[in-house]
């Protein structure tokens, strides 16, 4: 092998190792909710986007949740999650009608304002069975429900 072909095939090593010890690292992740089922325009509408189960799912006891809250113009509302990671996540809503900030509940703590979240699976809401893949892109639907007519 001569002096050139040797100096290329360095150059062309070295490129390799360079480029394979680069890990590429996945762009951010948006999150496009659809809130639908809501009975009024009444109030505010608070989204939260869960990475962890501390406190879920009422978004006032989380100090992790990531929260948007929205006056209500519509009974289907979107709200988005931009410039996050890409992982799995769960999502909330809560439909604050009297604006209040809190979550009313009953007296043996049922909620008596709408409540969704996502995957809207049936019975309590369990963290794992409500999480759902995030990435460039995801949009997901959450329904909301008034257990007691609301």
């Amino acid at each position: 092998m001569n002096s050139r072909s040797a100096l290329a095939l360095a150059l062309a090593i070295s490129l390799l190792a360079a480029t394979g010890n680069a890990v590429a690292q996945p762009g951010p992740a948006s999150l496009d909710v659809t809130v639908t089922g809501l009975h009024s325009t009444k109030g505010a509408l608070l989204v939260c986007l869960w990475k962890d189960k501390a406190g879920f799912p009422t978004c006032q006891k989380s100090k992790t949740a990531m929260q948007r809250r929205v006056a209500i113009t519509a009974t289907t509302m979107r709200v988005n999650f931009a410039g996050i990671a890409p992982g799995r996540y769960a999502v909330t809503a809560q439909h604050d009608e009297d604006g209040d900030g809190k979550l009313k509940t009953n007296f043996i703590g049922m909620p008596k304002e709408g409540v969704g979240i996502s995957n809207n699976p049936g019975g309590m809401p369990g963290y794992d069975k409500s999480l759902v893949q995030v990435g460039a892109g995801t949009a997901i639907e959450v329904r909301t429900k008034y257990l007691f007519g609301g």
